[in-house]
């Protein structure tokens, strides 16, 4: 559950970073590159938008982006290639469930993201990707707490790791 949505807001929450791309009319009138509320760059759909293009165009919407947003596309469209059906599954279905979320809660998901991104070195992610995951199947408090008061989970986070493991299990939707 955890890394379809880490994949999902990352996609949203990365492609809205950064400056105002200056791509061809084309591409434009197809919501690449236009901005969405007052913020600069990228709507979120635009990656979509870019994965269903065909090569030739996708090749030139790409040449049209400043580098730095084109290596970001080229990286997340990578990532996107390597994935099996099943995790592209998985990650539409989190897309959808993001989207459904009002404005602030999105912004509260991708706040918390960030702060994972900033708290846990890319090396421990996928232990503390695990614990959440955990977490949030536990059946009731009481096996959270077990789980929470473990000498495995004291050991494996420091306090501030606990606590926003804790959160993100808690403020995260749970995939269905």
């Amino acid at each position: 559950m955890f890394r379809p949505i880490t994949v999902a807001v990352i996609l949203a929450f990365g492609l809205t970073a950064g400056a105002e791309p200056q791509p061809k009319p084309k591409f434009k009138a197809m919501g690449i590159g236009k901005r969405k509320g007052p913020g600069p760059g990228m709507r979120p759909e635009a990656f979509e938008k870019f994965r269903r293009l065909s090569p030739e165009e996708r090749k030139t919407a790409l040449q049209n982006l400043p580098p730095e947003r084109r290596e970001m596309m080229e990286r997340r469209l990578e990532q996107w290639e390597k994935m099996t059906p099943e995790q592209r599954q998985r990650v539409e279905g989190s897309y959808a469930r993001f989207q459904e979320m009002s404005p602030e809660k999105q912004q509260e998901v991708r706040q918390l993201f960030r702060k994972f991104s900033e708290t846990f070195p890319p090396e421990k992610r996928p232990q503390a990707q695990l614990a959440v995951r955990r977490l949030q199947k536990a059946e009731n408090d009481e096996a959270r707490k077990k789980i929470v008061e473990s000498k495995r989970f004291q050991q494996q986070f420091n306090e501030d790791e606990r606590k926003l493991i804790e959160q993100m299990a808690s403020d995260l939707p749970e995939r269905p």
